[in-house]
């Protein structure tokens, strides 16, 4: 911790991203379920502060992220990117405003064989594969609705047990990092920590190449992350050291 330590110190404000599922919760069978313990949100909770600030940045809606991490200094980044809210924090990225209906219209076409859930959040939907170790089911389902999300004017990308839809043009994570960073006076990439699990993260991790970037879960060669952890609780040890300075 001490060479992170001092590179992480200075006058700019320190910015601490973090994604959600698989981050700071296991990924479980059921993606309605995963919640923060209170010990979880108790080390969330002391992250923020005058030379820190809290960023959550996650794939789920940001109501719904909102409601299940509940902290009220953190920022909150959902649907990947495409909403955020957070003090001082203005969007930089203004759906059309059809894509509601566009996403919900092309939902309904799809095949659901091999789905367990389909998740509608109302800027980009996830479906959900399960068994979660299933790779042939996974695969098999993006083959039979690739053509059709592309053609709907949506981009398919694969996440853990899941697939991502997400409309053709829209900012990921990496490019709302650089807008939210740009807009909190004295942060810098180079003072941001991200830690992420999954393919949506990589974005991140490669803008910010000068920032302090963490993969969760087992190695995975190509990734663009400087450092890797375990495991979700791997995750909690690392933000306390940080704390603590």
């Amino acid at each position: 911790m001490g060479a992170i330590g001092a590179r992480l110190a200075g006058q700019e404000p320190v910015l601490v991203a973090l994604d959600f599922d698989g981050t700071l919760t296991e990924i479980v069978d059921d993606p309605t379920a995963p919640s923060l313990t209170a010990g979880q949100r108790d080390v969330l909770t002391r992250l923020p502060g005058p030379a820190r600030r809290l960023a959550i940045v996650s794939g789920r809606a940001l109501g719904d992220i909102r409601t299940r991490v509940g902290i009220r200094d953190a920022i909150y980044v959902g649907n990947h990117g495409l909403e955020i809210e957070g003090p001082g924090i203005e969007p930089a990225w203004r759906p059309d405003p059809s894509l509601p209906s566009r996403l919900a219209m092309l939902l309904s076409s799809l095949p659901t064989d091999g789905v367990a859930q389909v998740e509608n959040k109302n800027r980009t939907a996830t479906l959900h594969v399960r068994p979660r170790d299933d790779h042939e089911r996974h695969a098999a389902l993006g083959t039979a609705i690739r053509r059709r999300v592309e053609a709907a004017g949506f981009v398919l990308r694969p996440g853990k047990a899941s697939w991502e839809i997400r409309p053709r043009g829209a900012p990921d994570k990496g490019v709302v990092l650089l807008d939210l960073i740009a807009s909190i006076p004295g942060a810098s990439a180079r003072h941001t920590v991200y830690i992420g699990d999954d393919t949506t993260d990589e974005d991140a991790f490669r803008a910010l190449s000068e920032g302090l970037t963490v993969r969760v879960g087992p190695t995975v060669r190509g990734t663009a992350a400087h450092y890797s952890l375990p495991s979700p609780s791997a995750v909690y040890e690392f933000l306390e050291r940080l704390i603590a300075g």
